[in-house]
């Protein structure tokens, strides 16, 4: 009797083996978990370096194409553009708004919509600047439906200026213009980390009443 006993406690497990066994488990477990994050967090950063310059140049493009069809809307003392900025929390850091077709469906016709667009650079919960599209249709079913897109997020600058006679400014319309108008250009500057600055100017052609998409080419310089 008394060798059957000892020959059973030799197979099975000691109270200290099992806790030696789990703590090493749980070793593994989180020795495995650290390699896959950083793996993770490794192609994240990797995905983010090489798109970053490539959704850059693509937001600064759709701002400009849009802005060179600004329009003045026949309302009187209605500002066709404004541009504001602004360091206050809760405020966005940078906004301009104005009035510009936008080609309606179903694209083989060329139908066109009338909308107020607002492109405005904010700090999200997570700390991260945003650049957000909201745009409203003038007429129709979505006149009181905004539509708000995220073109931009992540660590970014971006400049905006009206260019009037050779004077940039950072507010628009101009606190002495007697009635308000279109600038003659908007320049845009939007730069992101690892990324050579990207600058293009937007040429608004006033003389016609839905004006064509006239673009100065981007200009990437290296950062100062």
């Amino acid at each position: 009797m008394e060798a059957a006993s000892s020959n059973s406690n030799s197979k099975g497990f000691t109270f200290v083996e099992l806790l030696l066994a789990l703590a090493l488990g749980a070793l593994i477990a989180g020795v495995l978990a650290a390699l896959v994050h950083g793996l993770i967090s490794s192609g994240a950063r990797q995905d983010q370096r090489m798109n970053g310059p490539f959704h850059t140049r693509a937001a600064i493009r759709i701002m400009a194409r849009e802005l060179a069809c600004a329009f003045s809307p026949p309302v009187k003392n209605l500002p066709p553009l404004t541009l504001a900025t602004s360091t206050e929390p809760g405020k966005p850091a940078v906004a301009i708004s104005f009035y510009a077709p936008v080609p309606a469906p179903p694209p083989p016709l060329q139908n066109y919509e009338l909308e107020h667009i607002t492109y405005e650079v904010r700090t999200g919960a997570d700390g991260q600047q945003q650049l957000n599209r909201i745009s409203v249709a003038c007429s129709g079913p979505g006149t009181n439906t905004p539509a708000t897109n995220l073109m931009l997020e992540g660590r970014f600058t971006l400049a905006i200026e009206a260019v009037t006679n050779g004077t940039a400014r950072t507010e628009w319309p101009p606190a002495t213009a007697a009635e308000p108008e279109l600038p003659a250009a908007v320049r845009l500057t939007l730069q992101a980390p690892g990324a050579a600055v990207v600058q293009t100017e937007a040429l608004i052609q006033t003389a016609q009443t839905l004006a064509s998409p006239l673009e100065r080419p981007p200009v990437e310089t290296n950062r100062p």
